[in-house]
């Protein structure tokens, strides 16, 4: 992925969902961790693991710092799922959902 992919996410069908999303692949794609973002993890809100610490920081630095410890769990899925299978495939998803 390159920095022309980054994207508004406006076919989320809910604005905050829509701010998490941008802000987390902004952040991924700024600190090269897509790559980490494809691997299977347990847990996103209680990792250790310093690719999380750096995405999270990356995170706030850019302006979002409102989540709990479950949006960022799902704000993380949703870009593990983008990593795995890529932007047209979370798209499709999401517009299945309308």
């Amino acid at each position: 992925m390159n920095t022309k992919d980054i994207t508004n996410f406006n076919y989320v069908n809910d604005e905050s969902f829509q701010k998490m999303f941008s802000n987390a692949y902004q952040a991924i794609q700024l600190t090269e961790t897509w790559d980490f973002m494809k691997k299977d993890i347990d847990s996103y809100m209680w990792s250790r693991s310093k690719e999380v610490t750096i995405i999270s920081n990356k995170m706030t630095e850019l302006g979002y710092d409102g989540h709990s410890g479950t949006s960022f769990g799902f704000t993380m899925r949703e870009m593990q799922f983008i990593a795995q299978y890529g932007l047209d495939a979370h798209k499709n998803l999401w517009l299945e959902k309308k």
